[in-house]
């Protein structure tokens, strides 16, 4: 079932939610290089995750799709717009960074949606997605609000970027505690991450992606 606005809300009021978007978030602001007067595009509903973005002066364009609805939540100094996912409305290499949560896996065509993404990059702009493990509890409970749409493997995701014209710089495997409102979990979350590494590799809640647009494919690639 696709989520609406509403269920994301709700769960990212909770304990549990605001866990793993602080979580994440510490994880991705170390691979962003992220300088003022910059252009960012912020996909899905990706708003708990990005808070870091407030320390910097950027035109920032939150984007939603029609099937989700606009967020009435109350981001500053921000663009937000509602979007077609086979055709946004941005002109060619105009953003500097995209970031994409809750959004690839709830997308009719992921490669049309990934080349849109190359579109409007700029020549070697970075992409930052958080995909759902399609072997994880996070995709695979109907209480997550990362159980709707696609999960993905390692492999397939992988096979996506390349196709699309995108340079992988990392994935990461991410997220080994469950979607429990635990005392526990949120005092070991790290360790419990340590171990679930080691002995529950596969089984990762989420991969962290980041890409490059190869900017040496300079001619639009053809929409299969």
């Amino acid at each position: 079932m696709y989520l609406d606005l509403l269920n994301y809300q709700n769960f990212y009021k909770s304990s549990i939610g605001n866990l793993l978007a602080r979580h994440i978030e510490f994880k991705l602001k170390k691979y962003c290089y992220i300088y003022n007067n910059q252009n960012v595009g912020c996909f899905g509903y990706s708003s708990p995750y990005l808070t870091f973005l407030k320390n910097y002066n950027l035109s920032l364009s939150y984007c939603y799709s029609k099937r989700l609805g606009l967020s009435n939540e109350n981001i500053s100094k921000t663009n937000k717009i509602l979007i077609d996912e086979d055709k946004i409305p941005f002109q060619d290499s105009f953003f500097d960074h995209m970031f994409l949560i809750h959004y690839l896996e709830n997308n009719y065509n992921t490669k049309l949606s990934l080349r849109e993404m190359w579109r409007t990059l700029v020549p070697d702009g970075k992409l930052y997605l958080i995909i759902p493990n399609k072997k994880s509890s996070w995709y695979l409970s109907d209480k997550s609000p990362f159980s709707s749409g696609n999960g993905f493997s390692k492999k397939q995701i992988s096979n996506f970027l390349n196709d699309s014209f995108f340079e992988i710089q990392m994935i990461e495997r991410i997220v080994y505690f469950p979607n429990k409102n635990y005392l526990f979990i949120n005092k070991h979350k790290n360790l419990i991450d340590q171990i679930g590494s080691v002995f529950f590799k596969y089984f990762n809640g989420f991969y962290l992606c980041v890409v490059k647009k190869k900017y040496t494919q300079m001619l639009h690639p053809k929409y299969n």
